[in-house]
């Protein structure tokens, strides 16, 4: 049986959120911008955007993201954890079954291609699920190492299913709420 435990955790400055594609990261990285006041950096959007010349560069842009002083990252980029990991205050990898993931990305495609049938947009393309299916061998691991070399450096939360990121939301204080907090245990990662 779980029990209630009480912790304390300070206010974030920088929160670094993982987990697969279609598991909820960036809409739980909108939350907590919200809530914090803290700006939201999505990795995969940011590197489309930045269009790196090689991986050099790439990195380099990383790094000046992390300099900043408050931030919410949300995206996995393995190659640029090393960068990432360092600088952040909490972890927070949303580690739903895969099934979700997948269900989830299919459905969000759908519908934006129902959207973009009215509108004249471009067709989403329809996302590899592979990638989706294969994440907890390729790249949890790496994930998880991460975070076992930085348990004692770090707040980290791990959410196995929608209940334990709904739980997460509504124990977390609102931005100058933050001391004593008492939350359902969780199972050690």
């Amino acid at each position: 049986m779980e029990h209630p435990l009480r912790f304390q955790v300070e206010q974030p400055r920088r929160v670094l959120i993982l987990g697969n594609r279609g598991a909820g990261r960036l809409r739980l990285g909108r939350e907590l911008s919200q809530r914090f006041n803290l700006p939201l950096i999505q990795i995969e959007q940011e590197r489309e955007r930045f269009e790196p010349k090689d991986a050099s560069s790439w990195r380099s842009h990383v790094a000046k993201l992390c300099a900043g002083d408050d931030w919410i990252m949300a995206g996995n980029d393995i190659n640029t954890l090393d960068l990432r990991v360092p600088r952040a205050d909490w972890f927070v990898w949303v580690d739903l079954p895969v099934s979700f993931c997948a269900m989830s990305v299919i459905k969000s495609t759908i519908r934006g291609r129902a959207d973009a049938k009215g509108s004249g947009s471009a067709m989403p393309r329809w996302p590899k699920l592979k990638d989706i299916f294969n994440f907890p061998s390729d790249v949890a691991p790496r994930i998880m190492g991460a975070i076992d070399r930085e348990r004692r450096n770090r707040t980290i939360f791990i959410l196995r299913s929608r209940g334990d990121v709904l739980n997460f939301l509504t124990h977390l204080p609102q931005a100058g709420g933050f001391g004593d907090h008492f939350v359902k245990g969780g199972k050690p990662g």
